[in-house]
């Protein structure tokens, strides 16, 4: 048998093919580059990260191994440089480049020691033995996150396809890798996987659906995640797509789609119009049932869900690339699409000349179908008439009927009483206890806004006018106006008592994480398992909008934040919010203090446009109750306070604490029992002022306690490089430019950092991935900016910095701040270590104050306070000054050491005095240890801190004695400090 010349060149002879033209090579797929290192090197800008110079990507011209030292990535040929520049598989690298310098089999002989390649040939389809041996891992990329299996028409597979999804590379861009695996056979009869595509033509995914349901109707997308996402968006549909994206489409067989419905979902990119533009044409001509295409501009707004309602509110975001899988996370859901299919807006307008180009020559007008022309509203739903629509899922009380003219009922004579205008009852709602048990409306004021309301079945069993229609009416539904109102609250009251539904939904109290959704004021990201209703209950919500695009802040804010460490880390606390809950974490928050005029008030403004307007900044001048509600309308999210100075001295430590706790305080009603329910949240909070908050409190001689210290961590605005809070001035001629800079943009550009770091994190089971890295990121953090001896409060404080270095590197990997990789981490390091020069070092703080007010004790009433006590055999001097409110005695010894004459001071507490007066509202078994500890209070024999002595004057008892050597040191002094 003689042997066939392979169809394709092997590897080494486009290997060596490639490195003979290697400059032709480089030329054509490095363009712009230069030698460098002698003209042993080639260098170019990296088209993978939009590089805008030289430098970091180099290739050897000798041998053709190449590296970018800095992404890390590296290839030993050139097959491998351009496999990484093209995002394709090492056989489709190696093809283009041999089409691209005509190297053909046979062009390079290899050595005669080695034998000739065989060439491989797949089998089709492959046998199931073969399946149960099919890789799990690809020898460069690793773990696949994907597999997609190619089956035919009877459900046996042809190919495996495997996505790689390889991380942002330095543009902060998910790059994603393709491989198929094919089980293949030689000439030899040798059966064995390999990395390679199928011949053309290729097959389409999910043949066998398609054999299944014939009389189904067909979605076509451009990719298999995008197709896996289509099933689930348009499940009446077969969803599918062709192999290697795109620029492969002709290389496909789309015979199987003749005589189907076929409805084109193209990427948002003009690469994606242009291939389903050609395609339609294509099904055209095999034959296809219709072809339309979906029209994307629907995608423009923000889908939302009642209950199994769909809604639609402006403000969607469809970004360029943006396909099926975009979509659903996003939140388009399938009841979306089915309303949008139904209403005709799910399709795009076919041009008017499509039929001339469909080839109709005998004037036979086409199906109905492939014109694709939005239904009319009138036969929205067929089933009703005049805009008639039901309540809820089959709850529609018998007798009442809703219009769009309003709801009416119809009595025993027949004849249709108007009640209001249009009131839809869309679900009952409950809390997560399954009690507060109501109803969940929606109408439309006179201006058109359409407005939700919570009715309380309580509410409607008590006084119904009050309770009940008088909300309804103050917010813009009308009331018959030809009926008595009382007929008219009595009608009312039998439409929303006779409701009967199984449509739920949930009361929360907090905006937030529930479950695995995140709830924002106007919408939910993530999924959950009903509908979430936001119950105000008169607490105001956030104003958590967007204004501009994601690029725009990117470039106007956030660029700015690059090198100014507290401008960036400000925007890292924003973001480490909704992160609170998947580390564990504590609330807590920041303080940024100094002068008036040094920029501290920008880190809150710049901070809150990562969430909305600067109307999301709140004031310290709020009451107890007030900022309760403040805070739970702000969990798991950011709360941000301006000027610490309009809050009470005298209250607020006790806010400090309240706001670290996460909770609010219990309150009684008049009856002496238990008020409303205790608000909860979990956030953190950025503040600012003049001063600090123990210099705050000092005002109301309040002490600082080492628990308040650390839920508000003190940071010095001042950067203390000449322009206040700044490090850079980005060209600005001076702080307060940049500062007035920021502050304009920031009300131009604000909202979507915060949905585009949501929309990441709610993509559907990545949230325990996401956990992973944060929890891998702060223990680095921690180990490496503390030493080993830090005490458990500078631990904990550490870790909150740790928490926004973490929040903010996420977000630069997930392409939220498109900043540089490490400006988070650095940023917080400087935080950190501010706060740590301020507070003295990474000590106990309470530790600290312990020494403090003993020295403070001694420094002042060491004179006045202690009775003289010379000598032991001295006896008091009845004629000496008598020591008043006396704290104990102070004895003084003299002693010599050759020529030096050394005296020395020892204090004797009184024991009630000590622990009533000195350390008055401590713990003592603390205070006693950690004194004992420090070489200061001396114990005795048996260890115990207080000593057996006898007093002059007094009879023996016990007493603390305190060396005031170790106490006045000059070691002291530094712990103390």
């Amino acid at each position: 048998m003689t042997d066939q010349k392979p169809k394709r060149p092997s590897f080494a002879e486009v290997k060596a093919a490639s490195l003979r033209s290697i400059e032709r090579v480089l030329a054509h797929w490095l363009p712009g580059g230069k030698r460098v290192d002698g003209g042993k090197e080639y260098t170019a800008p990296n088209p993978t990260r939009a590089d805008k110079h030289a430098g970091s990507l180099k290739v050897n011209l000798a041998k053709g191994t190449w590296s970018d030292f800095a992404t890390g990535d590296t290839g030993g040929d050139l097959i491998d440089l351009v496999r990484y520049l093209g995002h394709c598989t090492d056989v489709e690298a190696c093809n283009q480049l041999a089409d691209f310098l005509g190297v053909s089999a046979g062009d390079s002989t290899p050595p005669t020691s080695k034998a000739k390649a065989p060439e491989w040939e797949p089998v089709l389809p492959i046998p199931t033995e073969a399946m149960t041996r099919v890789y799990k891992t690809h020898r460069q990329h690793g773990s696949p996150s994907k597999v997609w299996i190619y089956r035919n028409a009877e459900g046996r597979p042809l190919f495996v396809l495997y996505r790689f999804d390889l991380g942002p590379d330095a543009d902060g861009k998910r790059e994603k890798v393709f491989a198929p695996l094919t089980w293949c056979r030689n000439a030899a009869a040798a059966h064995q996987w390999r990395w390679s595509g199928l011949p053309e033509p290729r097959p389409l995914l999910r043949l066998d659906d398609l054999a299944r349901r014939p009389d189904a109707p067909v979605v076509v997308c451009e990719g298999e995640k995008a197709a896996d996402a289509a099933a689930e968006l348009l499940p009446e549909h077969v969803a599918t797509c062709w192999p290697n994206g795109s620029n492969s489409w002709h290389k496909a067989d789309f015979v199987p789609l003749a005589g189907r419905d076929v409805l084109l979902w193209p990427d948002n990119d003009a690469t994606g119009l242009a291939c389903m533009e050609a395609l339609a044409e294509r099904l055209r001509e095999l034959g296809a049932a219709a072809v339309r295409v979906l029209a994307l501009t629907v995608f423009n707004r923000r889908p939302g869900l009642d209950g199994d309602r769909p809604t639609f509110a402006p403000g969607g975001e469809w970004a360029e690339g943006d396909d099926a899988a975009d979509a659903l996370a996003k939140g388009w859901t399938a009841a979306h699409l089915s309303e949008l299919e139904r209403s005709g807006e799910l399709f795009a307008m076919v041009p008017a000349d499509a039929t001339e180009r469909h080839g109709h020559d005998d004037h036979t007008p086409p199906p109905a179908k492939a014109v694709g022309k939005p239904a009319s509203r009138s036969k929205r739903k067929p089933a009703q008439s005049q805009g008639e629509t039901a309540n809820g899922i089959g709850g529609q009380p018998a007798g009442y009927k809703v219009t769009d003219a309003g709801v009416f009922y119809s009595g025993e004579d027949g004849e249709a009483r108007h009640i209001c205008s249009r009131l839809e009852i869309l679900a009952r709602t409950r809390d997560d206890r399954g009690h507060n048990w109501g109803l969940l409306v929606e109408f439309d004021d006179p201006d058109g806004a359409k407005k939700r309301l919570n009715i309380p079945g309580s509410a409607m069993v008590g006084e119904f006018g009050k309770e009940v229609v008088a909300p309804l009416v103050n917010m813009g539904l009308r009331m018959a106006p030809a009926r008595s109102a009382r007929n008219a609250r009595n009608d009312l009251q039998g439409y929303l008592q006779a409701y009967d539904s199984p449509a739920r939904a949930r009361l929360v109290s907090r905006l937030g994480w529930h479950g695995s959704a995140y709830l924002l004021p106007d919408r939910k990201l993530g999924s959950s398992d009903e509908h979430l209703h936001f119950y105000e209950a008169g607490t105001p919500l956030p104003p958590i909008e967007q204004a501009g695009t994601l690029e725009q802040w990117q470039q106007q804010i956030g660029a700015l934040c690059v090198g100014n460490h507290r401008l960036a880390f400000a925007v890292c606390v924003a973001f480490a919010g909704p992160l609170l809950h998947l580390v564990g974490q504590e609330s807590g928050g920041f303080h940024f203090y100094g002068v008036s005029s040094t920029g501290k008030s920008t880190t809150g403004r710049v901070a809150c446009s990562v969430y909305g307007p600067p109307a999301f900044e709140r004031s310290w001048r709020s009451t107890d109750n007030a900022l309760e509600s403040i805070a739970a309308a702000h969990s798991d999210g950011l709360l941000v306070l301006d000027e610490i100075s309009q809050c009470d001295p005298r209250i607020v430590g006790e806010t400090v604490y309240m706001l670290g706790n996460g909770t609010g305080k219990a309150r009684a009603n008049d009856r002496g029992q238990a008020g409303r329910q205790v608000q909860e949240w979990r956030l953190l909070f950025l503040s600012s002022g003049e001063y600090t908050l123990a210099q705050h409190m000092a005002e109301a001689n309040k002490e600082l306690k080492a628990g308040m210290d650390i839920r508000m961590l003190a940071i010095p605005a001042d950067a203390g490089k000449g322009h206040g809070l700044f490090d850079t001035l980005h060209g600005f001629e001076g702080g307060a430019a940049l500062s007035e800079a920021l502050k304009a943009r920031v009300g131009r550009y604000y909202g979507t950092p915060l949905v585009a770091l949501l929309s990441a994190l709610c993509e559907p089971g990545r949230l325990d991935a996401y956990r992973a890295i944060l929890r891998s990121t702060l223990e680095r953090f921690v180990t490496e900016a503390l030493p080993v001896t830090a005490s458990g409060q500078a631990q904990r404080a550490a870790a909150r910095f740790a928490l926004a270095a973490a929040a903010g590197e996420l977000a630069t990997a997930l392409g939220v701040t498109d900043w540089p990789e490490g400006t988070a981490t650095a940023a917080a390091r400087v935080c950190l270590d501010a706060w740590l020069a301020e507070r003295g070092g990474a000590g106990n703080l309470e530790s600290d104050a312990i020494v403090a007010r003993l020295r403070l004790v001694v420094e002042r009433y060491g004179e006045s306070r202690f009775t003289r006590w010379e000598s032991v055999a001295a006896k008091v001097d009845d004629h000496a000054p008598r020591t008043g409110d006396r704290l104990g005695f102070r004895r003084t010894l003299e002693h010599g050491v050759g020529d030096l004459l050394y005296t020395s001071v020892t204090y004797y507490f009184l024991s009630t005095a000590w622990r009533d007066e000195v350390f008055k509202g401590m713990n003592l078994r603390n205070v006693n240890r950690e004194l004992i500890a420090r070489g200061i209070l001396e114990p005795d024999a048996n260890g115990k801190a207080a000593q057996a002595v006898a007093l002059p004057g007094m009879p023996k008892t016990r007493a603390y004695v305190v060396s005031a050597a170790a106490l006045l040191s000059d070691e002291t002094d530094a712990l103390a400090a």
